[in-house]
C-alpha cells in the first residue's frame, strides 16, 4: 500500500488473491462477530470486502480486544495469510489497523457494475419512448426523469447481498429484465409489452430509498419500517396524481405488478400475481436474481475446485464450469 495525497492507494484486490500467500492490504468491513470455541476461547469472524468481491477473515488472538477497535463499515488495513477452508478462501489475520476517512475513501471499496450507468439509464428511457400506451409512457418517463429518482436509481444496488449487490446493480437488473421481456414476448404475443416494461423498470425501484449505499450496503430506517414494495407503490401513486384522468383500471394493474412481484405472501408479496403480466414478471425477476446470485457466489470463491462451497440461501452446492477454472488459473 502506498500513501498518495493523504489516501492509501489500494493495489491488491480480492480477485487477485491466491491461497498460501501473505496479504498486506486494506478492506471494507461488511460484518464482524465474536464467537467462542468449545474450549471457551474467543475468535473474531469478519467479512471483508472491496470492489472485486468478499473475503472471510478470522482473528484467533486477542479477538475481543481487537473487535472493540473498529466498527462494521470501517476501512481497515490488514495483514495475514490466505488459506483455503471448505473450498473457500479465508484470511487468517495477524494484525489489523482501522483507517480514518482521511486515509481511505469508502466508495473505492464498494463493488461496481461493468457498464456505464448513464448509458444504461438512457437505454431504460429508450424502452419507455418505444411504448405504445401513452399513459404508461408518460408515467414511466415522469418517474425516470425526476431528478432525485434518476440520481438514486443510477447508483442503487439491487440488494444488500443476494443479487446484483453492487453500485448500479438495480439499474443493471432492470435492464436485464427488459431485455428478457423482449426475448420472451414473441413466444407469448397476447401479453401486454407496455405493462411488462413498466414492471421491469419499477418493480424494485423503491429500493432507492430502502437501501443505504453511501457506505457499507445496508437498510435505511424507511427501508426497515416500510420496505421497497410499499415505497415503490407510494412513489408511483404520487406521479399518477400529476396526470389528469389517468385510467383507474390501468393504475390498479400497474400497482399490482409491484405488489405481487415476489410471487408469494410468505416471500413478502402483499398480493399473489393475478394477471398474466404479473406472473411473467415474477418468474423472470426470480430467474434473473437467482442466476446472478449463483454466478456471483461461485466467482467469489476464486479457487480451482470443481465444486462450489455450500450456498446457504439455496441450500446446495454447484458444479463449476471449466471456463471459470481457466479464468482462475490465468
Amino acid at each position: 500500500m502506498e500513501l498518495e495525497t493523504g489516501y492509501i492507494q489500494k493495489s491488491l484486490f480480492i480477485k487477485d488473491l491466491k491461497p498460501k500467500e501473505i496479504v498486506r492490504t486494506s478492506f471494507l468491513v461488511k460484518s464482524k462477530e465474536v464467537f467462542y470455541s468449545k474450549n471457551g476461547k474467543a475468535y473474531l469472524s469478519i467479512l471483508l470486502s472491496d470492489a472485486t468481491g468478499d473475503l472471510e477473515g478470522r482473528v484467533w488472538e486477542n479477538a475481543e480486544q481487537l473487535s472493540a477497535t473498529f466498527h462494521e463499515g470501517a476501512i481497515v488495513a490488514v495483514g495475514g495469510k490466505l488459506n483455503v477452508f471448505q473450498n473457500r478462501n479465508q484470511l487468517v489475520i495477524d494484525h489489523l489497523i482501522p483507517l480514518s476517512s482521511e486515509e481511505a475513501k469508502v466508495e473505492d471499496y464498494l463493488p461496481k457494475g461493468t457498464q456505464d450507468s448513464e448509458v444504461l439509464y438512457g437505454k431504460l428511457i429508450g424502452y419507455f419512448d418505444s411504448l405504445s400506451n401513452p399513459w404508461i409512457k408518460e408515467l414511466g418517463l415522469k418517474l425516470l426523469k425526476d431528478p432525485e429518482i434518476s440520481a438514486r436509481y443510477k447508483v442503487c444496488p439491487a440488494a444488500k447481498t443476494i443479487h446484483h449487490a453492487f453500485i448500479g446493480g438495480l439499474l443493471t437488473h432492470s435492464i436485464q429484465l427488459c431485455d428478457l421481456i423482449e426475448a420472451v414476448l414473441p413466444l407469448y404475443p397476447e401479453i401486454d409489452r407496455n405493462l411488462m416494461i413498466f414492471g421491469a423498470a419499477f418493480h424494485d425501484f423503491g429500493k432507492i430509498f430502502e437501501l443505504n449505499y453511501q457506505g457499507k450496503f445496508g437498510y435505511t430506517d424507511e427501508g426497515r419500517l416500510v420496505g421497497h414494495i410499499a415505497i415503490g407503490v407510494v412513489l408511483i401513486d404520487r406521479k399518477i396524481q400529476e396526470i389528469l384522468q389517468f385510467p383507474k383500471e390501468l393504475e390498479y394493474q400497474l400497482k399490482h405488478l409491484i405488489l405481487s412481484h415476489h410471487g408469494k405472501l410468505e416471500h413478502g408479496s402483499p398480493k399473489r400475481p393475478h394477471t398474466i403480466e404479473a406472473e411473467l414478471l415474477h418468474q423472470l425477476d426470480h430467474m434473473d436474481s437467482r442466476i446472478n446470485s449463483i454466478q456471483t457466489f461461485m466467482k467469489a470463491e476464486n479457487n480451482n475446485s470443481r465444486w462450489s462451497g455450500y450456498h446457504k440461501t439455496y441450500d446446495q452446492y454447484y458444479f463449476k464450469p471449466m471456463q471459470m477454472l481457466l479464468e482462475y488459473e490465468a
